[in-house]
């Protein structure tokens, strides 16, 4: 379990990939080339007007992916991706260096974002971010990480990520037909729509919650997923999990998928599953892509496989963290 301040050494700092090449079009072994998906962008709005106790983030929607408007000590605007699939809060170290703020070199992490690769990292310290009247975040130490890499596939400026130590002191309410993230007063929050509420785990600030996926064959198998709003892929599994179940030998398939995450490119066969259950909301004949990754996220035996914005987008999303709960709402 991570603490803020803790030893980067023995801190499991993640990022799940931020961007789809394709934007969910399949790339297929027939000659159809990758098209970038049509970009959408929406100013945050209220889903239902203003709530006790909730706080309507100034947040920007582009490519699946929510960006929070933020300050860093007293300067900005600057922009945060909104991401409950990164373990901590960090800033862009071009970020850092426009505002001067001083960056200790911590070398470079393996197993930090989805590919193999290898990610630069630094530490810094007295840095306060604000994200409209919600209390200040000021971690004893703040990483320093090259999350602006994927601007371009975004088509939207990042400055930082806002990851679970910080989304963690909320309830976090994703509403993507609105475009709208809210964050929520535990202390006031209930919820009283029909969904039953779905037990997650939080260790090593990973959001982790158990799911039922209906494979091609029929057979059902439990995936636990990380739930990633910071990512605009579709449902991706774990090395780990496709060789435990044979997944690529049962199902071949000729289609592709590519993820790019903050330290490279990512390739997985892709097939389509019968369905995917988290809750009681389901998912009918949801694109699934079969890692073969050797190394980084996707390579990770701690959970089974990464479900982003492809597949969330057509639920409202509420993360009770102090309650360790989920709820997939239909819109």
């Amino acid at each position: 379990m991570m603490h803020t301040g803790a030893d980067w050494r023995a801190t499991p700092i993640v990022f799940a990939a931020l961007a789809l090449l394709a934007g969910g079009v399949s790339i297929s072994a027939g000659g159809h080339g990758a098209a970038l998906a049509t970009t959408t962008q929406t100013q945050g709005r209220p889903p239902d007007g203003p709530r006790a106790g909730a706080q309507v983030i100034s947040a920007e929607y582009r490519e699946g992916v929510f960006f929070a408007k933020a300050t860093i000590n007293g300067t900005g605007p600057f922009w945060f991706t909104v991401d409950t699939g990164a373990t901590l809060t960090v800033i862009d170290p071009r970020t850092a260096d426009r505002l001067g703020i001083p960056v200790r070199d911590l070398g470079e992490r393996q197993n930090v974002g989805t590919a193999a690769g290898p990610t630069a990292m630094g530490a810094t310290r007295r840095v306060v971010i604000r994200v409209g009247d919600l209390a200040p975040f000021a971690p004893a130490r703040m990483y320093v990480v090259g999350v602006s890499a994927n601007q371009e596939l975004l088509g939207h400026r990042i400055d930082g990520v806002l990851g679970t130590d910080f989304l963690m002191r909320y309830v976090m309410e994703f509403d993507y037909r609105a475009g709208a993230v809210t964050a929520h007063d535990a202390r006031a929050f209930s919820y009283s729509g029909r969904q039953e509420p779905l037990s997650i785990s939080l260790a090593g600030n990973r959001l982790l919650a158990p799911s039922t996926l209906t494979l091609p064959d029929g057979e059902r198998v439990s995936p636990l997923l990380l739930i990633d709003t910071g990512s605009n892929t579709r449902l991706i599994l774990n090395a780990p999990f496709v060789r435990k179940h044979r997944l690529v030998e049962r199902f071949p398939s000729a289609r592709m998928t590519a993820s790019y995450g903050i330290n490279g490119l990512t390739t997985s066969p892709l097939i389509e599953s019968r369905s995917l259950r988290l809750g009681t909301a389901i998912v009918d004949r949801p694109n699934t892509g079969l890692s073969r990754e050797t190394a980084g996220l996707h390579a990770s035996a701690a959970f089974d496989g990464i479900v982003g914005a492809e597949l969330l987008k057509a639920f409202r999303v509420i993360v009770d963290y102090p309650r360790r709960q989920l709820i997939v709402a239909p819109k």
